[in-house]
């Protein structure tokens, strides 16, 4: 089988907002990922990232293939993480879509014990990062945004629903914990791994098929306490409304911090309405919040003066992303997190595609 089905196959990847750039490099990965037999199938079968999504007497009836046949490669395809699966709402049928590259195909194709395919992927995405990274902030309306530490909030502001990451775990009809893919995959640091949550139809399919497990809403604020407690930081979908995911995320692996931390591209992601403000009074220049501020915005401002009146922690604020991780570090409660802005982000995930691609700027 030639490239062509390869060619077909990233042409409709690519349709997404996030997309690969082309090289061989990238192409190299998507026939790891994809056998030719599967590159063709699901290119042929979707028209694009979660359009038209379809029952497999559907995807038969439009290649024109024995339906038996096409239920068994359909969930192979699924079960390795290559389409996504979800059963509709008003009837009892499965359907089957083609997920993006990212958040998609490449955290699920990599979830699960280390294999030779999988060391290579991380070998070549270890090498392309720095300019497949800046996709993911191709937009001056950023795909992601940080959500801080909701219990750090100052108190006489008003906090908004999609503020408080606790609302999120609330509204979920299903909620599912699985390893953290970008950790697993580049193994940058030691923080905790299975802290990414996500949320309904997205938590079934990856319990089902990808090694996820069902937790409750109490086990859940524990794991956000737990991931917080790392230093680790509250990452969504750029909307309001029902976002499909919470990854709790480190600078050095994450795919999107680390478009902050190492291309300096500020368009990978929205920081949140919120700043660290630090009570001289009761800071004891402890430097905790130095310590676990993943973005280095956090410095000893050594003092100048004779009476030490400059001794002081300072923020650099345009390297500050509003995690809160600082506040809620401090053992003094000497830092509160205060509304500094006031952003709305769009509604639902299809505003925030529509968005991403009026303010696309590459």
């Amino acid at each position: 089988m030639s490239d062509e089905v390869y060619d077909q196959l990233f042409n409709k990847l690519n349709k997404w907002p996030l997309k690969i750039p082309k090289s061989k490099d990238s192409m190299k990965v998507l026939k790891i990922m994809f056998k030719p037999e599967e590159a063709e199938l699901v290119s042929s079968a979707f028209d694009g990232p979660f359009i038209e999504p379809k029952t497999v007497e559907q995807i038969a009836e439009k290649l024109g293939r024995d339906k038996e046949e096409i239920k068994v490669a359909i969930e192979d395809a699924a079960k390795k993480g290559l389409i996504f699966e979800f059963e509709g709402k008003s009837e009892n049928k499965l359907y089957y879509v083609m997920m993006p590259f990212v958040p998609g195909v490449f955290e699920w194709f990599m979830e699960g014990e280390p294999t030779d395919e999988r060391r290579e992927v991380r070998k070549i995405f270890n090498k392309i990062y720095k300019y497949w990274g800046m996709e993911l902030g191709a937009s001056d309306y950023p795909f992601i945004r940080v959500i801080p530490v909701e219990q750090k909030l100052d108190t006489k502001a008003e906090i908004l629903t999609f503020e408080k990451v606790s609302q999120y775990i609330k509204d979920a009809r299903s909620i599912a914990v699985i390893n953290c893919v970008c950790r697993s995959t580049f193994d940058h640091c030691e923080k905790p791994l299975e802290v990414c949550m996500n949320f309904d139809s997205t938590a079934d399919y990856l319990v089902k098929h990808r090694g996820a497990r069902y937790v409750s809403y109490e086990e859940a604020l524990e794991i956000l306490k737990k991931a917080e407690e790392a230093g680790l930081v509250h990452i969504t979908n750029n909307q309001q409304q029902k976002p499909n995911f919470i990854c709790n995320c480190c600078p050095c692996c994450c795919g999107f911090l680390r478009g902050l931390t190492e291309l300096n591209n500020p368009r990978t992601l929205t920081k949140s309405n919120f700043q660290p403000q630090i009570n001289k009074e009761k800071c004891t220049i402890c430097e905790s919040c130095i310590k676990i501020c993943p973005m280095g915005a956090i410095y000893h401002h050594y003092p100048h003066n004779d009476d030490l009146t400059d001794n002081l922690i300072k923020i650099e604020e345009e390297r500050c992303i509003g995690c809160g991780l600082c506040s809620s570090k401090c053992p003094k409660e000497a830092i509160t997190m205060i509304r500094v802005k006031e952003e709305i982000p769009v509604e639902k995930a299809r505003d925030v595609i529509i968005e991403y691609e009026k303010q696309r700027i590459h």
